[in-house]
Formats: structure tokens, sequence, C-alpha cells
């Protein structure tokens, strides 16, 4: 359950009100659209791009945004997060005082180059439904297998220093009801962005800067190809094992879920279907879910799946506007008059006018404090006992 102690520590007593509000708000409208749409058996899961979690200066969450995004996420039983920094010291204030002993994570290490952006991925996990197998690494593309080898791309020197993942995927082990299951997020690398990747001289982004869609294809692809793949060694593997014990009806567990932000264009984009070409299915209802806020719609985020064990049922998916209950519009005015110190400034040191504190508001103040994101999640039935207990009087009456 989500921890709220940390409101008392709001002193401006008009803001303290306006944040239990917003909560009561979102608490609302997460039982409305996630609670009640799902059951205690079914696996809430998620992917969350947090946009820069952990940066310093604008990005950093003060107490109000780390109650809302600490709200969402307790309505989840897993939820794998993109974007986290290398200091990780938000990410264990959220873990500790906002969400509190119910809850553990894993995170991976920043991935180096200059195409990484010094980013890392977690695995958020409620750990009396959730259980963490004590499997986990990365994804590294076996020899003969490059990023951009299929693109045509390989002889030139900036991709031969890449012909890995820009951001390693992270694959863990999870088990959750009758599910053992091997999840993968991703933060596949964008391309075609007008901001040149951090650690990327001015020369190599003039250079090859109409190329980075090519990467964004190719690591799509290489990584849904690579699961194909290990799902079906795995699932020969299992079958052989199982046939000599004599449990012809058992079921494989060599279930994969790949989640997080792939940077897919549009359901129609070839993005789309080089994760779709492996064999892997989007959920109903998520496809076409946008899944970023701000004027451009952006169907970035996906869960997709190669499930073995056909007992699997997926239930209902979604994606959480947040900003239907908190850092509304309206709200506004309320942030310029009673939060003003943090809106009356601008970059230069010049005073804003009130159009222009609420135009950064409405366009900046929460992206940087939530996300430029949507969570999107899934729910998955999870309990196979019915079907378990009918196996077993079948076997005993023949």
């Amino acid at each position: 359950m989500a921890q709220y102690w940390k409101l008392r520590t709001i002193e401006n007593k008009k803001h303290r009100i306006h944040v239990s509000e917003r909560l009561r708000a979102l608490r609302n409208q997460l039982n409305r659209d996630v609670t009640e749409r799902t059951n205690e058996h079914d696996l809430r899961l998620a992917t969350w791009n947090l946009m820069h979690f952990g940066n310093n200066g604008g990005y950093w969450r003060n107490t109000e945004a780390l109650l809302y995004i600490a709200e969402i996420i307790d309505h989840f039983d897993l939820v794998a997060l993109q974007e986290v920094n290398t200091n990780l010291s938000q990410l264990k204030d959220l873990m500790k005082n906002y969400l509190g002993v119910e809850w553990d994570y894993i995170v991976t290490d920043t991935t180096g180059g200059r195409l990484g952006n010094k980013e890392r991925m977690a695995f958020l996990y409620r750990k009396g439904k959730v259980r963490f197998s004590r499997l986990a690494g990365e994804v590294v593309l076996p020899d003969g297998q490059t990023i951009v080898g299929s693109s045509g791309l390989e002889n030139q020197t900036l991709f031969n220093r890449h012909h890995q993942f820009a951001r390693s995927p992270f694959v863990v082990g999870f088990s959750c009801g009758w599910l053992d299951f091997k999840l993968c997020t991703v933060h596949i690398y964008f391309g075609s962005n007008p901001k040149k990747p951090l650690l990327m001289t001015d020369a190599e982004y003039s250079t090859y800067k109409g190329q980075f869609m090519e990467i964004r294809k190719s690591e799509i692809r290489e990584l849904a190809n690579f699961f194909a793949e290990r799902q079906k060694k795995e699932r020969r593997t299992e079958l052989k094992r199982l046939k000599k014990l004599g449990w012809d009806t058992a079921q494989s567990e060599a279930n994969y879920i790949l989640l997080g932000d792939f940077n897919i264009v549009s359901p129609q984009h070839e993005t789309m279907d080089a994760l779709k070409q492996a064999g892997f299915k989007i959920p109903d209802g998520m496809e076409n879910l946008p899944t970023t806020l701000g004027k451009k719609v952006g169907f970035y985020d996906q869960i997709a799946h190669r499930l073995a064990d056909k007992r699997v049922q997926h239930r209902v998916s979604g994606a959480v506007d947040f900003r239907e209950s908190v850092f509304r519009t309206e709200d506004a005015d309320h942030y310029i008059d009673v939060v003003k110190d943090e809106f009356v400034i601008g970059k230069t040191g010049a005073s804003r006018s009130r159009d222009k504190m609420r135009q950064y508001f409405n366009r900046y103040r929460f992206k940087h404090q939530m996300s430029d994101h949507q969570l999107l999640w899934s729910a998955f039935d999870v309990d196979f006992a019915e079907d378990y207990l009918e196996r077993i009087a079948k076997e005993a009456a023949t």
C-alpha cells in the first residue's frame, strides 16, 4: 500500500490540501480504470517511461510528484521503469518512503556508449504477489548478429562501435500465481531525433543523423528475433524433459514478455512490423493506445508476448492518463499563486508573465515532475487451479 506520511512534510497548508484532494481523485481514477476491471488473481503488469527520473535540476521530483507516482505504481503488481538516472537516490526514496515494505526492486547498471545516455532500467514488484526467480541478465546478441548489419550501415565507423543495443535490454525471471515467465524491459533507441545523443560529437551527429531510424528498426527486429529463437530452444528442451517424466499434458515454461519504450511510430509503421514479425502479440485493445503526453501523439510504449503456456488469458489493457486527476490544466493558477517560487523565474533569469507561467505549467511542469509518457498496463489471468484440478480428476478416472 502506498505511504502517505510524507504529505505532512508539505509546509504550505493550502498546497497540502490541494495535494490531498488530487491524491483522492487519482485513487478514484485508478480504482475505476484498473482495480474494478481486474481481480486479485490477475497479474497486473505495467511499463512506464519516467522522464529523466532521478536527474537533478528541473527533473528532480518533489514530494507531491513522488506521492502521485507511488499511488499509480501501487495499483499494479509488476512495473518496468525506463529512463532511471545514474543517481539512484530518488528511486531509493520512492521505494522506502512512498511505496514501503510491500515492494522491492531490481535495477540495471547504466549503459555505456554514445547512444545510451547513461540510463538505467528498473523492475518494481509487489513481494506478496510476484516472486523474483533469481534469474537476471542483460541481452547480448550472439556472434554474427548485429544491430545494423541488415540495414547496410555496418561499414560506417560510428555503427561499428554500436553493434549491440544502445541501451542493453534487461531480462528477469518472475513467477506470479501459476505462471513462470521471463520479462524483458527495453528502451529502444529513438533515432530521427533533432537532439544529438549526450556523448556524440557534433561532427558524428551531422554525419549519421539521417541513419538513426535504421538503428531503431534494427534494435526492435533483432530483439524480437533473439527471444523468439530463445523461446523455441527452451521449449524443445523443456518438452524433452517432461516427456521423460511422462508428463505429456504438462505446460512449457518458455513464456516471454517484452515491454517498455519501443519508440513505435504508429501501429502501421515498420517499427511495429519489426516486433510482430517475430511472432510477438500485442494484447487486445493496446495496439492503438497512444502513450505520450503533449502535442505529438506517440505509440512508443508497448507490451508484447510470446506465451508457450496457452492457459494464460489476457483480460484487459489500458493507459493511465494521470492528467485527468493531477497537474491538470485547470490547476495552473493554484501552482502560480501557491507554489509560485518555482514558476516566476524563467531560464534566462527574467520574470515570467502570468501567461508565460501558465504555458510553462502546461507544457513542461507536468512532464518534468511526472513524465511525458502515460503508464501502459495489461492484466493477465494467471490462476490455473481449475485447469489443474480438472486434469487431476481426468487422470484419476482413466
